[in-house]
């Protein structure tokens, strides 16, 4: 019998013969009938892992970064960090409590507000939506208190949030946004829809849904072979907009998988990106376990970035995770682990767990983008080499 979620797929292609597997994908995420991020609460551990819930160092590093970035903004009395897709909190809680054990100063600053489309924590609610809403300053006059340190914001997006001044932080978001597919047949650009044949889900090729599809491989000046599949996330376009229009003067933080448009769309990855994941295992299959798996996609950095450029955001870093967690001190936490009473296999599973973050056949091959809107050129991260055009892109 088939989910809630793969019924109200069905019902929707009776409706129109066919729909775009971006609405497909946005479906079976995001549905309010059970789609894989609405009411998830605990289960994601069930299905995958992230940097944050592999080991706190990982928001402890970051930390760092967020630190340097107040100093840069003057350290001012109010910093704001918006993480958006912030799930369950791991990554809020590590930050914020290696800012309380390690820069206190900065601690009495900052005011985190984590935002998701389905918040991982029950507290969080509409009524709290309300309290952070157009936050040009903390719920109440003044710094925080320690109790709202950490704001959780029931939200799809940023609309929310006005006059940030601070940093927008996501991790692992953008390759959930919904995708375009497509195919190049015939010489021509055509789309991948989605329909039913004899009651199976199936794919079928037509004229795209949009121009919009064409011309962001036409701006990235690609030449790709017959036969050739991809995914093009328009998605990420209305994302920069809503970033450029919160973020009154900070940063951008975006932690992603992903490569630069030459790699991302290279014959290594000619039949696409796309990966589902399902109680740990991992499959290219969209149409098995539809609203109960994950559903994710390479991010196109060059895009990312040249968006963020046309929309006033600078981009002053581009690394990998492995590099940017190295300039922030990785090696010499690893190298300071203390035995702390446990026992050599508890200490071995422990670097294991640090080491995962930095593996590039695990997460190290992640990349950091950092983009800034409103702050003095020559600006640099601690994160990077100093080298504002960075890679990838």
């Amino acid at each position: 019998m088939p989910s809630a979620v793969e019924q109200e797929i069905r019902e929707l292609i009776q409706k129109h013969g066919q729909i775009t597997f971006a609405q497909f994908m946005q479906t079976c995420l995001y549905s309010p009938n059970g789609g894989f991020y609405s009411g998830r609460r605990d289960r994601i551990s069930a299905h995958f892992g992230t940097s944050p819930t592999m080991h706190p160092v990982f928001g402890a590093l970051v930390a760092r970064q967020l630190e340097q970035m107040w100093n840069i903004l003057g350290n001012p009395s109010v910093f704001h960090v918006i993480e958006a897709g912030s799930g369950d909190g791991v990554l809020a809680q590590s930050i914020v409590a290696a800012c309380r054990r390690e820069t206190p100063r900065f601690a009495e600053a900052l005011y985190y507000v984590c935002a998701d489309y389905e918040p991982g924590w029950p507290e969080s609610d509409d009524h709290s939506l309300n309290r952070c809403a157009g936050i040009t300053h903390p719920t109440s006059p003044g710094r925080p208190d320690a109790a709202s340190r950490i704001q959780r914001v029931k939200t799809a997006g940023l609309g929310a949030f006005r006059n940030v001044a601070g940093c927008i932080l996501s991790n692992e978001l953008i390759d959930n946004f919904p995708v375009h597919r497509f195919r190049i047949q015939d010489g021509r650009v055509k789309e991948v829809y989605v329909t039913l044949v004899a009651e199976k889900l199936t794919e079928t090729l037509a004229e795209p849904s949009t121009p919009h599809i064409e011309k962001r491989l036409a701006v990235l000046g690609l030449s790709l072979p017959e036969g050739y599949q991809g995914e093009v996330n328009l998605a990420m376009e209305d994302w920069v907009d809503q970033v450029s229009a919160s973020l009154d003067r900070g940063f951008v933080l975006t932690i992603d998988y992903g490569q630069p448009a030459t790699d991302l769309y290279s014959p290594h990855n000619a039949q696409g990106t796309l990966v589902c994941h399902y109680r740990h295992d991992v499959s290219d299959d969209p149409y098995r376990n539809v609203g109960e798996q994950d559903i994710t996609c390479q991010v196109d950095f060059t895009s990312l970035k040249r968006l963020g450029e046309v929309r006033g955001l600078a981009t002053v870093g581009c690394a990998t995770q492995s590099r940017f967690l190295a300039n922030l001190g990785f090696h010499s936490i690893l190298d300071a682990q203390q035995p702390g009473g446990h026992t050599a296999a508890r200490r071995e599973l422990r670097r294991i767990a640090m080491m995962t973050l930095v593996d590039p056949d695990e997460y190290g091959d992640f990349n950091v983008l950092a983009q800034t809107r409103e702050i003095e050129p020559g600006a640099e991260l601690l994160g990077f080499d100093g080298d504002g055009s960075g890679k990838p892109g």
